[in-house]
């Protein structure tokens, strides 16, 4: 009888999972999310971004993960050479995010105003 080894955070095999269920959380269908929700989302996204934009290393940034030392310090070493170039993108990531949030909250206030004409109708 073969017995599989136990998966440590040390082992490629349970990167890759975790890799993968990490992922997996994040496909819930944004279809059934109700305008608020949504308005919720986009407003922490906009705020992590401007966060983002002015730390040299943004948080949770997934590339510069290895597994050896010495990789890990290159890859560091190359995000950094080219982090103003990235600056860029997340400022303009946030500025998107801003505007798809005022859109949002435009879309409530055009929702609740459909709701108070359909009322409206229905009484006549």
């Amino acid at each position: 009888m073969l017995r599989s080894p136990t998966m440590t955070s040390d082992d490629a095999a349970f990167s890759h999972v975790a890799r993968e269920l990490y992922w997996a959380e994040d496909a819930v269908p944004r279809s059934r999310m109700t305008t608020p929700e949504v308005r919720d989302e986009l407003h922490d996204f906009a705020a992590l971004m401007r966060a983002d934009e002015r730390l040299p290393i943004p948080r949770g940034e997934p590339n510069l993960a290895s597994v050896s030392r010495w990789r890990r310090q290159l890859k560091l070493r190359l995000f950094r050479v080219f982090r103003p170039i990235s600056w860029r993108y997340d400022r303009l990531l946030g500025d998107h995010a801003e505007l798809t949030t005022a859109l949002a909250e435009r879309v409530q206030q055009l929702e609740a105003e459909v709701a108070r004409l359909r009322e409206e109708l229905g009484r006549r």
